[in-house]
């Protein structure tokens, strides 16, 4: 999650910052108004790369912290190797699939489409 952040960040460039301090913003404003947007696709980045892996990620979760933790990946891996309840996995494994496209849609990119004047 660092390193998309700090890649926009990099990115950023300081006469923004040095503009917005001229024009008499606050750091909350500057941050707000300047560098919270411009950053944005990288935190969007991160949340990718980091929340829809970690949504599946069973064998991880169960070395760790052993049968104890229940994540959606433990649960539909329980329900159809287990229980063998493959109905029950199944709903399980389209929440997962939903949850995950519902992440990329509200992290994707949203081209504008702009009008063309003469």
């Amino acid at each position: 999650m660092i390193l998309p952040i700090y890649n926009a960040l990099d990115d950023l460039n300081p006469s923004y910052i040095n503009a917005s301090h001229d024009l008499g913003a606050t750091g909350w404003q500057t941050f707000s108004k300047v560098i919270w947007p411009l950053t944005l696709p990288g935190v969007k980045a991160g949340v990718q790369s980091v929340f829809i892996p970690s949504l599946s990620l069973f064998m991880l979760t169960r070395l760790i912290g052993g049968n104890k933790v229940i994540t959606l990946g433990t649960a539909i891996e329980e329900h159809f190797l287990t229980t063998m309840n493959w109905g029950m996995g199944s709903t399980i494994g389209v929440v997962l699939i939903i949850a995950m496209v519902v992440i990329m849609i509200l992290t994707g990119d949203r081209k504008l489409e702009g009008r063309v004047t003469r």
